[in-house]
């Protein structure tokens, strides 16, 4: 069954019923009249979870509503989560291999993907535009679209942790307290980021590690320090729970940073920071012990 046949079938068991699209969506929390009206005229390909959300709002089950249904291909799951798992600490090598995985990704499977997979590639190349460059133009539009849908809720699924991550992106460079709806967000997600970690399924922890990584520098950069040890000691829980150790370095690197500049502790800061060097050695990686060196060597400075 093609996008259209699914649209005409959703629109036409809809009606007969007397369902609204208003009635259907709801609050719009989970989904918005306007994807379901795109998905009703075939102009964007539904997710599993949209077609569970619909199959239930017509009183049918997952398979009488589309018995074809086909997941992702493996292939291109394996190259999304290549990229989200490799860091690139600013190597460009790594970063000229990060843009042609995603080069590969619009070439040879974005047109295919359901319109919520769509969005969290464009999210995710949203995001590393953003770091790459700091312009906050980047996303922008994602944001405006899709954040109210994950503003309220209290758990996140992972292509909206992706969001997250990216909305956070824009927070960094964002003075919150002029724009109190996007601050209020911020409040939110600073309570309810660390209970994900009871939600996430534990393959997918990663994913939840680097968003608090990224939620701890822009705390840090808003002067929201009494949040961070918090996130500092999930962060430590993930790692233990999943045995990857891959970021132990920049953990260090956080938690010397607290010590030094929240605490005022220059030993422990510096104890750490030898923590982080080791980790870093053992890990292997020269990039990022050069760059664990040059920033202590800038914190105990500056401190």
């Amino acid at each position: 069954m093609d996008n259209k046949e699914f649209g005409k079938r959703v629109r036409s068991l809809r009606e007969s019923k007397g369902i609204t699209r208003e009635s259907m969506c709801g609050d719009e929390t989970e989904f918005s009249i306007r994807q379901l009206a795109r998905i009703e005229s075939g102009e964007s390909k539904p997710t599993f979870t949209k077609i569970t959300f619909i199959a239930t709002g017509l009183g049918m089950s997952l398979y009488e509503l589309m018995p074809d249904y086909v997941d992702l291909p493996e292939d291109y799951l394996n190259l999304k989560y290549d990229i989200l798992r490799t860091p690139t600490y600013g190597e460009n090598k790594k970063i000229d291999w990060r843009d042609q995985i995603l080069t590969e990704i619009y070439d040879n499977y974005y047109d295919d993907l359901p319109e919520e997979e769509q969005l969290a590639v464009d999210t995710i190349q949203s995001f590393f535009d953003v770091h790459d460059t700091s312009e906050a133009i980047y996303g922008k539009e994602i944001l405006e679209e899709y954040f109210f849908q994950i503003s309220h809720k209290d758990a996140y699924s992972i292509n909206e942790l992706l969001m997250i991550r990216l909305f956070l992106e824009h927070a960094r460079m964002t003075e919150l307290s002029k724009f109190p709806k996007e601050n209020a967000v911020f409040q939110h997600l600073l309570k309810t980021l660390p209970c994900q970690v009871n939600v996430v399924r534990p393959k997918d922890l990663f994913i939840l590690r680097d968003v608090l990584f990224v939620m701890v520098g822009v705390a840090g950069s808003k002067e929201q320090n009494d949040c961070i040890p918090a996130f500092i000691q999930t962060i430590e829980q993930i790692m233990n729970r999943t045995q990857d150790y891959q970021k132990l370095p920049i953990l260090k690197m956080i938690s010397w940073k607290y010590k030094l500049y929240v605490d005022k502790n220059k030993k422990d800061a510096e104890q750490l920071y030898e923590a982080a060097k080791l980790s870093a050695g053992m890990i292997g990686d020269p990039n990022l012990l050069e760059k664990i060196e040059n920033e202590w060597e800038s914190d105990s400075k500056s401190s």
